[in-house]
């Protein structure tokens, strides 16, 4: 029993009152969004087991849960109810058939079996709102769904008596686990249990990986420059250089590389001759303007303003935005070595 000094008496009573394995997923719930939004997490391995996890079991148990709040019970011979709800065996080798509407096993199953018909309902429910079918508005639905049917769970397990309450049975689970790892008879019944709750996990995880680890498809990086109107970005409409020669831009960039990247921006004015043939250039002189080095998540967008102002003159200079991902920038940057690139032609044609 804790003290009254015990930082676990200073919760609020509904808090302290959640049901133990109630509180665990609950507990999966954070950790889940921990590893999908916080950036220190979502890119390490861990957002797959807790993905798995979540997405497999949570939902279904939770539901489960608040379906059938009472335990097993036990007839005849053979079992003693403890103070903390577990049932003491007085022959730990024969169990006898359960009275209650869910065994453990059937308990479990039907987590998962429900989990896999509510994340699918759930996805088809985003499809139909307002809201783009992305990892993290599945994360954020599915979390809601699932804390909400565990205060319905343990709401439900409060309005019945207490020992009617289902408990997780720890200790029940520990001497079957010793009974079937050391009796000789059960071991390949328990063999044979193992190798199938692998295939059906092997069976249904294709569902949580679709979900917990995004298909990343086609992986690129969306740069384009737009010109600075008294503060409002317009695309493809060059303003009139000023009085001293500067003209404002607006300088974009959209991360869709399915993980955090460190980008380098070069800005470079180039004098530019034509060889003769359509597309085909080649640059006389180059001259580096400006540098900046973003870091973006995936999905992230960087937007930077700022002024330029060509080192050239002439009547084919143009100034080029070459962009580097991940990597270092050659001694001299072009549009051939760069990840990617734009550029927009100047009137650069002053004495």
């Amino acid at each position: 029993m804790a003290g009254s000094s015990s930082p676990w008496r200073l919760l609020p009573r509904p808090v302290r009152d959640v049901p133990a394995d109630l509180a665990a997923v609950i507990a999966l719930v954070a950790a889940t969004n921990l590893a999908v939004f916080a950036p220190v997490v979502r890119d390490t391995w861990l957002r797959v087991p807790l993905g798995f996890a979540f997405v497999l079991f949570g939902p279904g148990y939770a539901f489960v849960a608040a379906l059938v709040p009472e335990r097993p019970t036990r007839s005849g011979r053979g079992s003693d109810t403890t103070g903390d709800g577990d049932e003491r065996e007085a022959d730990p080798v024969q169990f006898r058939p359960l009275d209650g509407p869910l065994t453990d096993a059937e308990r479990a199953v039907l987590s998962v079996a429900s989990s896999i018909a509510i994340v699918p309902l759930l996805g088809l429910a985003i499809h139909f709102a307002p809201v783009a079918i992305r990892l993290r508005s599945i994360a954020v639905v599915l979390s809601a769904v699932t804390v909400a049917m565990a205060t319905v769970a343990t709401a439900r397990r409060r309005s019945i008596p207490p020992e009617a309450r289902f408990r997780t049975p720890y200790r029940r689970w520990s001497v079957a686990a010793r009974t079937a790892l050391f009796d000789p008879d059960l071991r390949a019944e328990t063999g044979l249990a193992i190798l199938v709750a692998t295939t059906l996990v092997l069976a249904v995880g294709g569902v949580g990986y679709a979900v917990t680890v995004p298909q990343h498809g086609e992986t690129f990086t969306e740069v384009a420059v737009l010109t600075d109107t008294d503060g409002d970005p317009t695309a493809d409409i060059p303003s009139p250089a000023a009085d001293d020669g500067t003209e404002g831009v607006v300088v974009t960039l959209e991360n869709n590389e399915h993980r955090t990247v460190s980008y380098t921006v070069v800005a470079v004015a180039q004098r530019i001759a034509s060889d003769g043939e359509p597309g085909t250039v080649t640059v006389l002189e180059q001259n580096e303007l400006r540098r900046f080095e973003p870091r973006l998540a995936h999905g992230e967008t960087w937007t930077h303003s700022h002024d330029i102002e060509p080192t050239l003159t002439g009547d084919t200079v143009r100034v080029a935005w070459l962009v580097y991902a991940d990597a270092d920038v050659p001694a001299t940057p072009t549009l051939e070595n760069a990840d990617y690139s734009t550029h927009r032609w100047l009137n650069a044609s002053r004495e």
